[in-house]
């Protein structure tokens, strides 16, 4: 854990020269596979594949959590105020399947993984596999009616053909140090985000800057994303309260992901009294003996909670989130997808 820390210090906020001595040649090799992969790719000297169905990517350019997951929930939903239906695949992290499996409801988040049970309680259609684009063919198998699929994450799973990309950045990070895997926290070089269709900004308020430090030059449109509190959910009790009911109770957040103040930040910012903090790993699988004791109310995320459940604790309330975009654009161009 401290060197996991040591290293993501290193990417976000100071160098160590240490480590970027040391990481120097790791880095050096990897951004040479990457853009070979790439290149293989693009000029078709691997075989890639295509659903039958138009295929949104929505995925981000940098290691950890930027907010995909409930971006990608907003745009599903929001597609079938149109009477699309849309579809979700994704790899199904730290599920112990590897075949193609469809997610309901009941699955085992230690078989499936943690965000694809997210989707499913959503009612939003959902497959996992490390191949996206069997993960694709079984959804559509099983959901024939599917008319989009999204994936959530895959942007450098070219196996799969997309038809549109969107990358997501969490913007208290930003891309960190702007250097490549172990270097940096990046998967690819900077330059990606000016091929990719839209890149949206996971709560960053001047777009302008940001198109300036990161030189967006070839037209893709950067718009941003607000998460807003939907939410505080008791699944044992199924009671719903509001902030201002935990004022004068002592509370604990917890949270297992890439960025975990970023939770912890919502929760304080939405003005929900928070006595502590405790982090864990990202899809972190908890214990019960991980739950802290002598706490009125303990805060967790939905995909935490996927983790959770089997505990039936009437103390953890799930603080849900929705996206808010500053435009309607990203909607717009999905549901052209559509009729081209």
């Amino acid at each position: 854990m401290k060197l996991q820390q040591l290293i993501e210090k290193h990417w976000y906020t100071r160098t160590n020269l240490l480590l970027y001595l040391l990481f120097m040649p790791f880095t050096f090799i990897f951004a040479i596979i990457v853009k070979i992969r790439f290149y293989l790719y693009k000029f078709h000297l691997i075989k890639s594949y295509k659903l039958p169905v138009p295929v949104v990517i929505i995925g981000n350019i940098s290691v950890g959590g930027v907010g995909k997951t409930p971006l990608t929930v907003h745009i599903a939903e929001e597609l079938l105020k149109y009477g699309i239906r849309t579809g979700v695949i994704l790899r199904g992290y730290k599920g112990s399947s590897k075949t193609a499996t469809i997610v309901t409801q009941v699955s085992d988040s230690t078989i499936v993984g943690d965000e694809a049970l997210i989707y499913a309680k959503h009612n939003i259609p959902v497959a996992i596999g490390q191949d996206r684009y069997l993960a694709g063919v079984t959804l559509l198998n099983q959901y024939p009616d599917i008319q989009l699929v999204i994936s959530d994450d895959g942007l450098q799973h070219y196996r799969l053909q997309r038809d549109y990309e969107v990358v997501v950045i969490d913007s208290t990070r930003l891309l960190g140090n702007e250097k490549i895997l172990p270097q940096g926290p990046l998967r690819e070089d900077v330059t990606r985000l000016n091929i990719v269709d839209c890149i949206v900004i996971n709560g960053y308020s001047s777009i302008h800057d940001f198109i300036n430090k990161f030189n967006i030059t070839n037209g893709s449109t950067v718009i941003s994303q607000k998460l807003v509190l939907k939410d505080i959910y008791n699944h044992t009790t199924q009671e719903h309260k509001s902030p201002i009911d935990f004022d004068n109770l002592n509370t604990i957040a917890l949270a297992g992901m890439g960025n975990p103040s970023r939770f912890f930040d919502f929760i304080r910012n939405n003005k929900i009294n928070l006595n502590n903090t405790m982090a864990f790993p990202d899809h972190y699988y908890y214990k019960a003996e991980d739950i802290p004791q002598n706490y009125d109310a303990i805060f967790v995320t939905e995909k935490d909670y996927t983790k959770l459940s089997y505990l039936n604790n009437d103390k953890i309330w799930v603080v849900e989130v929705e996206v808010c975009l500053d435009s309607n654009y990203l909607i717009e161009q999905i549901k052209s997808l559509i009729s081209s």
